[in-house]
């Protein structure tokens, strides 16, 4: 039996992964910067959830306590699953337990996270992600100005698209200020279709993969409904990415499928995202993940996340006379936050969004936003 520390416990996908390591036979812990109620309402977490310094804002402390953890559980993995990744690896650079760390090294973390360079190494690598150039001032963003409905523009480090401006008007481009410290990319538009890519790589070899359709969403943010998709291209690109990366760790994509069939990775998130909701806490992927399988894809054609598919997608569905398709769709799909013997997910995952909100509010910013504030990292140093 192993024992695995995974990180990031406010995500659900934290707790998938958590019951697929105990269904394979090992122990599982959860940490995190608070003590998210997803987590301390769920079983798989009783007596194994573990609290350190928020990383964003107390690094050292963060590693300290990171590495306390570590020397005290001995994790065969310490898996990040959410924007910590970053500090975690940079932590176990420094104090001594990167071999356990399940994510790429730190130079590379950045390489993948910023929109600029990720582009520039796919493309280097024979993947044709989008021509990506990084602007830092007014100035050189209004050089794009007789181009604007050809673009994309992001910035350089940033998350959930809630910034991104997709083919931006006028004013929508003169009210971007990149800086120096900010940067912004901006990317050629691929048309086509969006479907969302994790995958877990150990030595560059994909060992766990699932690929969706984002089928419902708040705006361009994060969906609450993945329907698998199967296209054998997208695990194509993805190999090609993480067999150039030589990476162990999580590579997660969001790419666009064009008309053609062509595969166009437009930006990296090197940690865990919904896709592994789809393998349902199977002992396999942890089998996958210890590199005691051989590569593993999901068996389920879709999965939700309820709470957000009533409060968010159902008035969607209501205004935009869609409701034939939600009642559909949730037909052929189940509750990722249902899953046997663990009642309280949904409650847990409510109480935890309403905190988010709530604390947004307070400090005029968004539920998303606020949900990484202590953990995300917008490409400046870590000390």
């Amino acid at each position: 039996m192993s024992t695995i520390l995974i990180t990031g416990a406010r995500a659900p996908v934290a707790l998938d992964l958590a019951r697929s390591f105990a269904a394979a036979g090992h122990e599982a812990h959860l940490a995190d910067s608070i003590r998210p109620w997803g987590a301390r309402l769920s079983r798989q977490a009783r007596g194994r959830l573990h609290r350190f310094a928020p990383p964003r804002f107390a690094f050292q402390r963060f590693a300290d306590d990171l590495a306390r953890l570590v020397d005290r559980l001995k994790p065969r993995w310490v898996i990040p699953t959410c924007e910590e990744v970053f500090y975690v690896a940079q932590a176990g650079a420094l104090r001594g337990f990167a071999d356990r760390v399940f994510a790429p090294t730190p130079e590379m973390l950045r390489t993948l996270h910023s929109k600029v360079e990720f582009a520039t190494f796919a493309r280097a690598h024979g993947v044709a992600a989008p021509h990506t150039t990084r602007v830092t001032s007014a100035a050189a963003l209004a050089a794009w100005h007789g181009r604007a409905r050809t673009i994309v523009l992001k910035p350089e480090f940033s998350r959930f698209a809630s910034r991104t401006r997709i083919r931006p008007s006028s004013s929508e481009l003169e009210a971007i200020v990149p800086t120096e410290d900010a940067p912004w990319a901006v990317q050629d538009f691929a048309q086509g279709e969006e479907i969302c890519i994790w995958s877990a790589s150990i030595g560059g070899e994909i060992v766990a993969f699932a690929a969706y359709k984002p089928l419902w969403r708040l705006g361009r943010s994060a969906s609450f409904y993945f329907e698998t998709d199967n296209d054998p291209a997208l695990l194509a690109a993805t190999r090609a990415i993480a067999r150039a990366a030589r990476a162990t760790g999580q590579l997660s994509f969001d790419v666009i499928r064009t008309a053609d069939g062509a595969i166009v990775p437009i930006e990296c998130n090197p940690r865990g995202i919904s896709g592994i909701h789809l393998f349902d806490s199977d002992p396999r992927l942890a089998r996958a993940l210890l590199g005691e399988a051989p590569l593993q894809t999901p068996d389920a054609t879709a999965r939700h996340l309820g709470p957000a598919m009533w409060l968010f997608g159902a008035p969607v569905a209501l205004a935009r006379g869609k409701l034939s398709a939600f009642r559909r769709d949730l037909a052929r799909s189940r509750d990722v936050l249902s899953a046997p013997g663990e009642p309280w997910l949904g409650l847990g995952a409510l109480l935890d969004a309403g905190r988010f909100t709530l604390v947004g509010l307070s400090r005029g910013s968004s539920a998303s936003g606020q949900s990484t504030d202590d953990i995300e990292w917008n490409g400046g140093p870590i000390a």
